[in-house]
């Protein structure tokens, strides 16, 4: 029988308390999560080493496709100014999530592994310091390369948004949730966050563009127009379905309820919840902006990402 939406959520907090009341905080908390670090925490100076040598590498690269790749492409269609000056990020944010959805995709669903339908197999078989398979080593380090990219891209290569102290914690979350997971070798779990993730950020800079080339050379057209809305509405439905429905069902559930049955001791059981729980703080927090876009576009006004401009005004002038 398929589990219910609000019964994950009854069951997973259910669980949270029972955990509490058998180990919740002690005198001596930051001891033993101190002792717990030395003894569960399972990741090389070389695994380090890597994350940051690809950071590096996805910040030099961006750097060389603006310059070379996308600037010169996007300049050539005569877009407005501000939308070119924005298209760069967004295509090399599209590239990205583009082909890490897609082989994420392809972990999940090739045959090899079977966590997303059956979540407990996230935990069947799990001892600690348990090799982490190939495929998913390289997704791990790949991400958590690009997310500490991410950290420096925010403060020194975004456009700077209303949520861009947001998005700087939520990369650092992520970090956090990548290390964690990895070095507990919860990584098939994580594998589902990652997962559930991604495939928004696809939509969202796809969207973007097609936004972009609605007006170029001056004159406006309208199949990027439909593409945008089109892009959007999908956008929506996918931020919903993957971030505020299957994630509690796939992952605040498995974290928690099926952790707990099946896994002795459940190191750092407490930590991993917490974060897990806002990221999905984090998620219903963006869900009000893209609600807000919704509602622009309904009422037939300009649809652009609310997040860019600290006012933004219709065509009468007034401030929304």
């Amino acid at each position: 029988m398929a589990l219910g939406y609000f019964e994950a959520f009854v069951k997973t907090w259910r669980n949270h308390w029972v955990e509490w009341k058998k180990r919740g905080l002690t005198k001596t908390f930051l001891k033993d999560f101190i002792d717990d670090v030395s003894t569960d925490f399972y990741i090389s100076a070389n695994d380090i080493l890597l994350c940051a040598v690809l950071g590096i590498f996805f910040t030099v690269t961006r750097f060389f496709l603006n310059e070379a790749v996308f600037k010169p492409i996007f300049r050539k269609f005569k877009l407005l100014a501000k939308e070119e000056e924005k298209c760069p990020e967004s295509a090399f944010k599209l590239l990205f999530y583009s082909i890490a959805y897609g082989y994420c995709f392809h972990l999940l669903f090739s045959g090899k592994y079977d966590f997303f339908h059956e979540t407990k197999n996230c935990w069947r078989g799990w001892y600690k310091g348990m090799p982490v398979p190939q495929d998913i080593y390289t997704l791990y380090v790949v991400q958590a390369g690009y997310y500490i990219h991410a950290l420096y891209a925010v403060l020194f290569m975004d456009l700077w948004r209303k949520d861009s102290i947001l998005t700087f914690s939520h990369h650092i979350l992520t970090i956090s949730l990548i290390v964690l997971s990895f070095s507990l070798r919860y990584h098939k779990i994580g594998v589902l966050v990652l997962f559930l993730h991604d495939v928004n950020d696809v939509f969202l800079e796809f969207g973007k563009l097609c936004v972009a080339f609605k007006t170029r050379n001056g004159k406006y057209h309208l199949l990027p127009d439909i593409l945008g809305s089109v892009t959007f509405l999908c956008f929506t439905l996918l931020w919903v379905y993957c971030r505020l429905y299957l994630y509690p069902i796939k992952v605040l559930f498995a974290g928690s309820y099926e952790f707990s049955k099946l896994v002795p001791n459940r190191p750092f059981y407490f930590s991993g919840n917490i974060m897990l729980w806002i990221l999905f703080g984090m998620n219903l927090w963006w869900f009000q902006y893209i609600l807000r876009m919704l509602i622009r576009a309904v009422t037939g006004k300009k649809l652009e990402d609310i997040r860019e401009d600290s006012e933004i005004k219709d065509a009468d002038g007034k401030i929304d």
